[in-house]
């Protein structure tokens, strides 16, 4: 059977994602993630970063995931792939995870940017594929051109764009030349014919944030919302001028009014007509109620207030025709959200320098970045800002600083457990020489390289055993337990450290594969994402 997911549903899951991320409240209070509500039923979103060796590298000694994909290097980063094995992957090579909180979400739309000189499409209820929009062909609304962002970074709703009827000077609606600029609750009619609803103005803070070349913030302004009338008509579009029009019989020319009939009242509408023909008609009241709406030229008035005797259009007046444009649930303005389409969410967030306490280092690569929802440490949803989830192993003290490990380096550690040798593998992601603490990877690629019967294992450092590379060798601190100044969000047990949340918990929700992202002393990186619901 036929069937629709409507836009309405796609603002509402956007909407539904945002909100996770605060809720549950006890009254007025947001309540705290330790809570049992807030275990249960706020989601805690995580940005993550990863992968950072060579998407493909040609002189790898060990090939991982991609190392056969010609059409795969560091410039050209390959499709992720929606499959388990992949995601298994993601998490292996997982660096870091910084907490993404409800002020780092808004929901957004397609920057229009006012232009003088293009015609823009006017708001209409009725956009379909049999009647789409004029001047961009598009048959939905949330698709079509009719809103704009001013260099004022105020946002508006074209409510009228000069359209005639068929055949007249602008059948798709003629160019605007003047910018809006009112930020009355009343819709302002410009000089060139264009009505526009001032709907919100775009903060500071918004603008830095959120505003991309693509995506702007949708807000709601209270005082345009408390100002919308429910139901209102607030414009209304000449299809047919008719033709033979007479004002009870003894004129061509005037203006007559008429009640717009439908499920709602006080609809007016004043009709002026010259030479026979309608050549304008606007709206002198709004009303409220109207989900569909009327207009009868067979019983006109001469007063506004629709005082007097009904004045007759003559024989020919059922030849011309205007539509009342029905306003959006609870009137123009009353969302912005549900009007303009926010169906799309941004995220921003930036990590900057040391993020959290270490755990995102610098002076390191990364070419993957994505969302990771509730991670878990020990059965709960791990809550904290940052996170280190890569594993990471502290040498002793006494290592001295030109010891050299190289990010993307294989090292190895061989060790002897009741007469049984064992050697395990890893990849460098970063190197600390002042503490002493190499961050470091294992995945099934490099396992697959172990010798004799650590082959294909996860065979986890431990021990003081050396851990070498090609350029380097150091012995690990097995007898050191807890952090380090410097890191004190790395909790170490014998010298090791594996992740602050529990591998391979939480769901992944959202990848994106990159060129690769030096991290620097004197750098932030500023992620912006858009999903769209």
């Amino acid at each position: 059977m036929p069937s629709l997911v409507t836009d309405n549903f796609r603002v509402f899951a956007a909407q539904q994602f945002i909100e996770s991320l605060a809720e549950p409240f006890t009254g007025q209070a947001q309540d705290a993630d330790s809570s049992a509500s807030a275990q249960a039923y706020r989601s805690k979103i995580y940005l993550f970063i990863g992968r950072s060796y060579n998407w493909n590298d040609p002189n790898g000694a060990i090939k991982e995931k991609y190392a056969l994909l010609p059409s795969v290097s560091d410039q050209t980063p390959p499709n992720p792939i929606d499959n388990l094995d992949e995601l298994n992957e993601i998490y292996d090579d997982m660096i870091a995870i910084k907490r993404i909180q409800p002020g780092d979400v808004a929901e957004v739309i397609r920057k229009r940017t006012w232009q003088s000189g293009i015609v823009y499409d006017m708001y209409r209820h009725d956009y379909g594929p049999s009647n789409p929009a004029k001047a961009s062909l598009q048959a939905k609304l949330y698709d079509s051109n009719f809103y704009v962002m001013t260099d004022d970074f105020r946002v508006y709703k074209c409510i009228y764009n000069g359209q005639t009827p068929a055949g007249g000077a602008y059948p798709n609606g003629k160019p605007s030349t003047v910018k809006p600029t009112a930020t009355t609750p009343t819709i302002d009619t410009t000089s060139d014919g264009y009505r526009w609803k001032y709907m919100y103005t775009i903060s500071i803070t918004d603008y830095i944030k959120f505003v991309s070349t693509d995506f702007i913030p949708v807000r709601i302004e209270s005082t345009v919302a408390n100002a919308a009338i429910p139901g209102s008509i607030d414009q209304v579009l000449i299809q047919n001028a008719g033709s033979g029009l007479t004002i009870n019989g003894s004129t061509t020319s005037g203006t007559v009014h008429t009640s717009i009939d439908g499920n709602g009242t006080g609809g007016v509408v004043s009709i002026t007509i010259a030479g026979g023909v309608v050549t304008g008609a606007s709206v002198v009241a709004v009303g409220t109620g109207y989900t569909f709406g009327y207009i009868d030229l067979s019983k006109c008035y001469t007063q506004s207030n629709l005082s007097g005797s009904v004045v007759g259009l003559g024989l020919n007046s059922s030849s011309a025709k205007i539509l009342p444009i029905i306003s959006p649930p609870g009137g123009h303005g009353k969302n912005a959200i549900y009007e303009l389409g926010g169906y799309r969410v941004m995220i921003n967030k930036t990590i900057e320098f040391l993020d959290g306490s270490g755990d995102i280092p610098v002076n390191m690569e990364f070419r993957r970045f994505g969302i990771i929802e509730d991670p878990q440490i020990s059965s709960l949803d791990f809550v904290e800002t940052t996170g280190t989830v890569c594993k990471a192993v502290k040498f002793l003290d006494t290592t001295p600083e030109t010891t050299t490990f190289q990010n993307g380096q294989i090292i190895t550690q061989t060790r002897t457990v009741n007469e049984v040798t064992y050697e395990a593998k890893g990849r460098v992601i970063h190197w600390d020489s002042i503490n002493k603490v190499l961050r470091y990877y294992q995945n099934e690629y490099i396992s697959e390289t172990q010798s004799s019967t650590s082959k294909n294992k996860l065979v986890p450092f431990n021990g003081n055993s050396p851990i070498t590379s090609a350029t380097g060798s150091a012995t690990p601190d097995s007898s050191f337990t807890g952090s380090i100044a410097g890191l004190p969000a790395i909790q170490f047990l014998n010298g090791y450290f594996t992740s602050e949340i529990t591998p391979y918990s939480g769901n992944i929700l959202y990848v994106e594969n990159r060129k690769p992202v030096f991290r620097s002393n004197d750098q932030i990186e500023d992620v912006k994402l858009v999903i769209e619901f």
